[in-house]
């Protein structure tokens, strides 16, 4: 999937012309630099997720803008365009975190593979990062459904800043009703008389130019492309990193959320995304009359997101539990299921591998078959998954569902052992949409299983692994073409009372 935004920096007009060419018709968004200096300008907007450059330039070289890039500590991943004079130095920066290179002169299909390889690593370290980032937001979501009094929610949001960002200052400033300032409700690591006194008038300061303007600041060693950043930086006391994000209501500007470092490493693009996403917590916390669903919702949500990192974490994985929500509403449907027993049905369908996330990295992510001991471990992912969704206070139906999953029809499953119709029909359901989505999965170990290979399964199953007439009823939809394999469903979107 093309979008990245690539930037591509050469002396040469010849070679920056042809790389735009060729990637520009693969869908990149692309910008062309003649220099390393012009370049840094660029990237130091924000808005590059690779850079492509040449060792050898006039001026800044490739390497220079490389070291440049890496103090910045953004999520950028870069590339080397190298001649064979350079080729030993492009290797050794590959030790230094250079993502690759290519050497000139270059085909298409060089070019092509060395990017696609820059950006599968760049969005896999993203993935990864989003996931250990959401882990703190998980936590804080099981807050927010259960804790009504803001002052002590502020005060834990601030601790969890502090320690899943080792970050020395956290405040959260609020605007005052009377007076319209900002004024300091929540903080750690701000001097007492600080805390107590310190206020900002919009536009006033960096809190105030973030109320005033409603948009996020990153600042890095006191310094920020926007001159009026610039001009509203108070030297003194200056961290080495901090982020600014605004509390923005429905229709009202709310406050904003600072943070700040003094030490190594600096904030990255990333821990403001995910600020951001606390930022917005925050919000929901303040304005929600009806606290307790606006904030089932979003730990519901949360959930959603960390199931999301698991399985993009593995390519083989991808959209399964989209696919499954997929197949098992239409399974549940064709039985005549209600629109309410659909929608549970969806969502248990969502968050059925939920567990995952208790489950090592290690195990999650092997390339071949588990091993005895590692399907063992494996197989206490349900009982993880009704661990996390406790909170959130699902019907019996949705949680029986996902627990069950694993159980089969002739009682030899997991995790209760329990067989035939005293598993419930949701996850019997599931059972075999859980299935037929792992069997047409690609996985390192095997390809692709056909769809009639799917049926055999089905049928050779029945009254074993599956409920006999949840299976037949699956085998009618994929013969009369109702229920497409395959493709990945993340455009489906759960079922409403008027479909049929």
């Amino acid at each position: 999937m093309a979008g990245e935004r690539i930037l591509i920096v050469d002396d040469e007009a010849m070679i920056r012309d042809l790389c735009s060419h060729i990637l520009t018709a693969e869908g990149y968004a692309v910008t062309t630099m003649s220099t390393g200096e012009a370049a840094l300008e660029e990237l130091q907007r924000g808005s590059t997720d690779l850079l492509i450059t040449d060792i050898k330039m006039p001026g800044m070289d490739g390497l220079e803008l490389f070291e440049r890039v890496k103090n910045l500590n953004t999520d950028i991943v870069t590339v080397f365009i190298t001649g064979h004079g350079t080729i030993d130095t492009a290797i050794e920066s590959l030790m230094r975190g250079v993502e690759g290179f290519v050497l000139k002169p270059f085909t298409q299909e060089e070019l092509l593979n060395a990017v696609d390889r820059a950006i599968t690593r760049s969005r896999l370290q993203k993935e990864n990062i989003r996931l250990k980032a959401l882990i703190p937001l998980f936590e804080i979501s099981k807050l927010l459904i259960s804790e009504v009094d803001l002052a002590h929610l502020f005060k834990i949001i601030t601790e969890v800043l502090v320690k899943e960002f080792s970050v020395e200052r956290v405040s959260l400033m609020l605007v005052d009703e009377g007076s319209g300032s900002l004024m300091i409700r929540a903080s750690h690591g701000l001097p007492q008389d600080l805390s107590l006194q310190a206020q900002r008038k919009p536009g006033e300061g960096v809190s105030g130019l973030v109320l005033k303007h409603r948009k996020p600041l990153i600042i890095t060693k006191g310094k920020h492309p926007d001159p009026e950043v610039m001009d509203a930086l108070n030297m003194d006391d200056m961290p080495l990193s901090s982020m600014s994000v605004p509390l923005v209501g429905r229709d009202k500007q709310l406050g904003v959320l600072n943070v700040s470092k003094f030490s190594d490493p600096t904030f990255t693009t990333s821990d403001l995304q995910i600020v951001s996403v606390l930022a917005s917590q925050v919000v929901a916390a303040m304005e929600n009359a009806s606290l307790y669903e606006g904030l089932r919702e979003s730990y519901f949500r949360t959930v959603q997101a960390l199931v999301a990192a698991v399985e993009a974490k593995d390519p083989y994985t991808r959209w399964h539990s989209t696919n499954v929500a997929k197949y098992a509403v239409a399974i549940g449907r064709d039985l005549g299921l209600s629109p309410s027993q659909l929608e549970d049905i969806h969502i248990a369908a969502i968050l059925h591998d939920v567990g995952k996330i208790g489950i090592s990295e290690r195990i999650i992510s092997k390339p071949d078959r588990l091993s005895r001991e590692e399907f063992d471990i494996m197989k206490d992912h349900p009982a993880h998954g009704m661990r996390i969704l406790e909170p959130i206070g699902f019907s019996k139906s949705i949680s029986n569902a996902i627990y069950q999953h694993h159980e089969r029809f002739d009682g030899k499953g997991y995790p209760q052992g329990i067989g035939g119709e005293n598993i419930s029909l949701a996850a019997r359901i599931l059972s075999v949409a859980d299935t037929i989505d792992a069997m047409i999965s690609e996985r390192p170990y095997r390809g692709t299983i056909s769809i009639e290979a799917v049926l055999r399964e089905l049928d050779k199953e029945a009254g074993l692994q599956f409920d006999p007439e949840v299976g037949q009823v699956a085998r009618k939809l994929i013969n009369k073409g109702l229920l497409k394999l395959g493709a990945p469903a993340y455009a489906y979107h759960a079922p409403t009372a008027d479909k049929k």
